[in-house]
């Protein structure tokens, strides 16, 4: 994800326009759309400003965050407290991360509980067949 995509979420995230994140941090709304667009990049000093106007860090905005080759263990996300995780503009709470690693926890279970069904169906008309 480029650096302009991630400020933009990052701004979508916490409901701010690109007004409200250009007056904060005191450039113009068409500069905010140009770092947005990726035809402009910020100086260190405006990054500090973004960071601290949008509740995240510079690695936040400038890191592709995760790298294509990085494996990332949802459960250890979901419960590490490093990492806030967000969902349709806002941030979960930990009860939140819960119930999510709840429900994905169910679904995986009815998906092995399928695939074993499946196998032993297979499995029951291979001996049928063998039988007959």
């Amino acid at each position: 994800m480029s650096m302009g995509r991630r400020l933009r979420t990052l701004r979508k995230n916490i409901g701010m326009t690109q007004q409200n994140l250009a007056d904060t941090v005191e450039v113009s709304r068409i500069y905010i759309q140009a770092l947005e667009s990726n035809r402009r990049m910020p100086s260190m000093k405006l990054l500090h400003r973004l960071a601290d106007a949008l509740d995240s860090s510079i690695t936040d905005i400038v890191d592709d965050f995760p790298k294509k080759a990085a494996k990332m263990h949802l459960e250890e996300l979901l419960s590490s407290g490093e990492v806030d995780i967000w969902f349709r503009k806002r941030k979960l709470s930990d009860d939140e991360l819960r119930m999510v690693e709840r429900v994905i926890t169910a679904v995986i279970e009815d998906w092995d509980g399928d695939d074993h069904k499946k196998r032993r169906n297979s499995a029951d008309r291979g001996e049928a067949r063998t039988t007959a």
